[in-house]
């Protein structure tokens, strides 16, 4: 009887898995951009999600269930954009939408509310990081507004000017993403002991013409730069041909590999460059080794990566119930509490009362062709 029961027990363990594949997928929906202004970022953040999702599925999936992972190209056209979105909503019946682009999450905002469905977004401004208003929207790095703060309690710190008050100046782009934390940021600096000059915003096709001359008549010690990591290299690379002496610091979304041909380049990065010596990049090696060895990746593709992770670990916690819902994913997801990502990202928690996944993030610096890590975390406080 005993002997019975063992090779029962060891049948199910083999099947279970076999199980749960052949139920229905586990399905996230994204939205990324292949062109444009973030296209190059889009499209690697879009290798790592395909590349997390194959790599999980290989690994049992989620609780012997398959990811699948449908990724969209955001044209940034309104009704493809719309027709996009009510596909994947209604036809795919996705279960987690991931947004890349800054506009097209203030598009969507009224459906993803209406529809409840729990999203990510590239980069979740503070606004729209209280539940209260928007229940439904996630992100795995800290705010615009919490990004910059690090910086400037950086700056703060660590400037080296002790007669006046360092000078900063902020250079974005035109649109929502790039100033909407401007005037709550120069007031932070300002009780820092900082001095700051107008905010530059860039518009139209990229010309760094404005931004330099606005660099060379306030003469800041300091430029925070929030801009596509392209047009920052451009930016930087116009100020090294005209001799303009400053030091730049970059947002998390301008600070990537992009920019490792200077030197001395300081970026705000609570996510690990690839390749980074931490125990959450032994996957990332693995799947990178296995299907493109010769490959080239950035930042992005870690980010897209970390967001399936987190995705995952919040589908197997809604797992156990009978029916799989948005709204029990919700609650998952608010259940997370210092969650561990290995050190691909901060540790992260979301609360019914705060969806900013942390306030903290790491300094880095570029020389001789690498993303150094030049701080350890700093942290805002919530």
């Amino acid at each position: 009887m005993r002997k019975h029961c063992f090779f029962t027990l060891i049948a199910l363990l083999i099947l279970l898995p076999r199980l749960g594949l052949a139920q229905p997928a586990l399905k996230v929906g994204s939205l990324i951009p292949f062109d444009g202004r973030w296209g190059d970022s889009g499209r690697e953040c879009a290798k790592g999600m395909v590349d997390a999702g194959k790599w999980l599925n290989q690994h049992g999936g989620v609780f012997g269930r398959k990811l699948e992972i449908i990724l969209v190209d955001d044209t940034s056209q309104p009704a493809e954009t719309m027709a996009a979105y009510r596909k994947l909503n209604e036809a795919d019946r996705i279960l987690i939408l991931y947004i890349y682009s800054m506009e097209t999450s203030l598009a969507l905002l009224p459906h993803i509310h209406y529809d409840r469905i729990p999203a990510f977004i590239g980069s979740l401004p503070s606004p729209l990081a209280s539940p209260g208003k928007y229940p439904y929207l996630f992100s795995i790095t800290p705010t615009p507004l919490d990004s910059a703060k690090i910086a400037m309690k950086f700056i703060s710190e660590n400037s080296g000017i002790k007669v006046r008050r360092p000078k900063i100046l902020f250079v974005g782009s035109s649109d929502y993403l790039g100033k909407h934390f401007l005037e709550e940021i120069k007031e932070y600096a300002r009780t820092l002991g900082l001095d700051t000059g107008s905010g530059i915003h860039l518009s139209g096709p990229f010309d760094p013409g404005p931004a330099l001359s606005a660099i060379s008549a306030y003469s800041p010690d300091f430029v925070y730069v929030s801009l596509t990591p392209k047009e920052t290299f451009s930016l930087i690379q116009k100020a090294q041909e005209k001799d303009v002496k400053t030091r730049w610091i970059c947002s998390p979304k301008a600070f990537d590999e992009n920019l490792a041909p200077f030197n001395g380049i300081l970026g705000v990065q609570p996510l690990s460059p690839f390749g980074e010596n931490v125990p959450g990049m032994t996957g990332i090696k693995e799947a990178h080794q296995k299907w493109h060895p010769y490959d080239s990746h950035t930042l992005s593709y870690v980010e897209g990566w970390t967001n399936v992770l987190v995705m995952a670990e919040a589908l197997g916690r809604s797992l156990p119930e009978q029916k799989l819902s948005r709204a029990r994913l919700k609650d998952s997801l608010e259940s997370l509490k210092d969650f561990v990502l290995g050190g691909l990202a901060p540790p992260l928690t979301f609360t019914a009362k705060d969806h900013r996944p942390s306030v903290e993030s790491r300094i880095f610096i570029t020389k001789d062709g690498k993303l150094v890590r030049h701080t350890s975390f700093i942290s805002v406080g919530r």
